[in-house]
This record gives C-alpha cells, sequence and structure tokens, in this order.
C-alpha cells in the first residue's frame, strides 16, 4: 500500500499571506520546472491559470515547441496526462 501524504494547513487566513503563499508556490513550480528542464535535458510547456483572476503564467523551455492537442495525440509513445484526482488521491487535501 502506498504511503498517503499529508498537506499541511495554512497558519495565517489573512490576503496577504495567502497572496504571498501564492506567489511563492507559481514561482517554486516554475523554477522546478527550470531546473528539470535543465538538468534532464527536457522540454518543458508549463500553464498555470487562476481560477479566481483569470490571470494566466506560461513557462516554455523552447519557444518552438508549443504542442496542440492534435499534434500530442499524434506522439508516440502516447503522452501521458496526469489527472488532478490521481494526484489528489496520493495526497490528503
Amino acid at each position: 500500500m502506498a504511503n498517503v501524504r499529508t498537506i499541511r494547513g495554512r497558519h495565517s487566513d489573512n490576503p496577504r499571506s495567502k497572496r504571498q503563499q501564492r506567489l511563492r508556490r507559481r514561482l517554486r513550480l516554475m523554477f522546478g520546472a527550470f531546473e528539470y528542464c535543465h538538468e534532464c535535458d527536457a522540454d518543458i510547456s508549463l500553464l498555470i491559470r487562476l481560477k479566481d483572476t483569470g490571470q494566466i503564467y506560461i513557462f516554455n523551455s523552447d519557444s518552438q515547441w508549443q504542442p496542440s492537442k492534435e499534434q500530442l495525440a499524434s506522439y508516440y509513445p502516447k503522452p501521458k496526462q496526469v489527472t488532478w484526482e490521481e494526484l489528489a488521491s496520493k495526497y490528503r487535501v
């Protein structure tokens, strides 16, 4: 049986600390994508859309590689899509 990880709750719920935490997480995610790209010789395309504001952040390691869904469908081996539900089953939210 796989270990289930727990996501810690917030210490403070005021708007400023939430905004700072969201900024830190976004920067950490983008830096992780950059680091993975550099260390593992991989092309990475990362898209983040904030639900409440609709703001979109894009990280793309190679400007020539911006695949559409149709292009991804023709790749071999078939790309693995990870859903929110799959990740949530590994963590207690």
